[in-house]
């Protein structure tokens, strides 16, 4: 028997947002042994204070943070930043700073202007919003890569986001300076985020132009040069009403308690990221001599990663060999910073590889 007029319900399919069914998600080549040189993690532990801290608030795992703990850290960001705290919106990690921009500041169909080759998540967070996503290509040069800028000023007067890493992931070139932030942040029509993840390595910062340009945002990560990746913990800087915006779409708990914790300890007494920093950029100029040395083109970097241009398959006898690393676009690869041991280590497995490449060549 056929009954007739009764409706049929949607496929799951039916039911998502077509943008949202043909987005690509973040994706990589991970290892679980071996040489993690793809992720742009720190090589280097947090200090045993910082473990202290979160092991000694573990037994309260059981019990939501107090707000207290949110207020203490923006607090404490403020002030390495020379910022107010009303200024700083806490969030688990960098990325959540970007996905409370991309899912409250934008809405279907706006326009969303980076550059290209940047952080690879623009894309994601835009495809998954169904944005108008429009790259700015860079410039390649002989040792940085350069801003467009005449194109980027041309396209972002009607952006409602204009998203630049600066430095640049994955090129590790600087992007910005005064000037063209404030023709950015006056011709938009919409907001300008700066993603200064690898600040501290940079040391250059456009956070007080929040005061005179209240649609520009910074966006910052303690997953980097502070060695917290996994606890997820990081913030954004911005004016005060649009901070208020944002926490309303969040609560005091987004950010765990352990990443709280560690990201409270590590402000109170940021001294040992200079060591860190100290120590990569001491490894960074020693693997860029050693690659140049084997013939490789490599670009200058202001991060913890270098940018190598080789049109060889260096990715997968590398993996063979259990060292990650990047191949985000066809002839070039990123490459984190590790110890100097790892450095040493595959400047050598390099170097094996490329002769055993010529003979074969030859």
């Amino acid at each position: 028997m056929i009954y007739v007029g009764f409706p049929i319900a949607p496929t799951v399919k039916e039911l998502i947002y077509p943008w949202l069914l043909e987005s690509e998600e973040y994706n990589f080549d991970d290892i679980k042994d071996g040489i993690r040189l793809h992720l742009n993690e720190s090589p280097y532990s947090p200090p045993p204070q910082i473990l202290e801290a979160i092991q000694k608030y573990l037994p309260y795992a059981n019990r939501y943070q107090h707000p207290e703990l949110s207020e203490r850290f923006s607090a404490l960001a403020a002030d390495y930043n020379k910022v107010e705290p009303e200024n700083i919106f806490p969030t688990p990690g960098g990325d959540g700073a970007l996905r409370s921009i991309f899912y409250n500041l934008a809405q279907v169909g706006d326009k969303v202007v980076t550059n290209y080759p940047a952080y690879s998540m623009y894309k994601v967070y835009s495809s998954v919003r169904g944005l108008n996503h429009v790259k700015i290509k860079l410039i390649e040069g002989e040792e940085w890569w350069y801003e467009d800028r005449e194109r980027l000023l041309s396209e972002s007067k009607a952006a409602r986001l204009v998203i630049i890493d600066n430095p640049n992931n994955p090129t590790g070139s600087p992007m910005l300076d005064e000037e063209l932030v404030k023709e950015l942040a006056t011709n938009v029509r919409g907001f300008i985020v700066i993603d200064e993840a690898y600040y501290e390595f940079y040391g250059k910062t456009f956070a007080r132009m929040i005061y005179d340009y209240p649609n520009v945002l910074i966006v910052r990560t303690l997953s980097k040069a502070f060695s917290m990746a996994s606890l997820r913990v990081g913030y954004l800087i911005g004016n005060e009403e649009v901070v208020k915006a944002l926490k309303k779409t969040s609560t005091p708990f987004d950010v765990s308690l352990p990443g709280l914790i560690a990201g409270i300890k590590a402000l109170e007494d940021p001294s040992y990221v200079k060591e860190v920093v100290n120590k990569i950029n001491t490894n960074k100029e020693y693997l860029i001599k050693e690659l140049r040395g084997l013939g490789l083109k490599v670009f200058n970097s202001y991060t913890n990663f270098i940018f190598v241009k080789d049109n060889r398959d260096l990715f997968t006898p590398l993996m063979a060999k259990s060292i990650a690393i990047r191949n985000l676009i066809s002839g070039y690869y990123r490459i984190s910073i590790g110890t100097k041991e790892q450095c040493e280590l595959l400047v050598k497995t390099l170097g094996e590889i490329l002769e055993n490449s010529n003979t074969k060549q030859g």
